[in-house]
């Protein structure tokens, strides 16, 4: 079986959305982010950015479930920190893991100016607290597991266009 969809997860400041919206440039495959619904949502509801715990649990599942589906049903490239996960048994998916450096991680948040300003204490804080709602929601077990999924790529030192290279040529080689 071909893959039809492509979803991208990663720790907080991996290069996910970065990689994800250079593919759908390269693909011409269309593109949803979990990130931006959820920012969207906190900010509607003045929940400040880097407190996504605080997002009701039922609009944490129902936005899942969406990805989940487009995943299932949609030729579409999906960046969502939970999808790869619930993906996992979906041959017809990629799924792809990005990995960094927890202080080069920290640096690209520092670093950020398009959202919101971020402290090493909330990028460590942010990890923690989407682990606890998985747990608390899904699993007691890390969805960020690479057995999850079918190409892991450590983006420390890895330029954002090859690591969105290296994506397009695993799709394609099943494509």
């Amino acid at each position: 079986m071909s893959y039809r969809s492509i979803i991208i997860s990663g720790p907080v400041a991996s290069g996910s959305t970065t990689a994800a919206k250079l593919l759908n440039q390269k693909l011409k495959i269309p593109y949803k982010s979990a990130g931006d619904f959820f920012r969207e949502y906190m900010l509607s509801h003045n929940i400040p950015l880097p407190q996504k715990e605080k997002i009701p649990d039922d609009v944490e599942k129902k936005v899942d479930d969406q990805m989940t589906e487009l995943a299932e049903n949609s030729f579409i490239i999906i960046d969502g920190l939970y999808t790869g996960y619930f993906a996992r048994d979906m041959d017809h998916v990629l799924k792809v893991l990005l990995t960094c450096d927890e202080d080069e991680r920290i640096r690209r948040a520092l670093e950020r100016t398009h959202t919101h300003k971020e402290t090493a204490e909330d990028v460590k804080r942010r990890d923690a607290a989407h682990d606890a709602k998985f747990r608390k929601l899904y699993a007691d077990e890390n969805f960020l597991d690479p057995k999850f999924f079918d190409l892991v790529i450590d983006t420390t030192n890895t330029e954002s266009e090859n690591v969105a290279e290296k994506i397009v040529q695993r799709f394609k080689e099943k494509g």
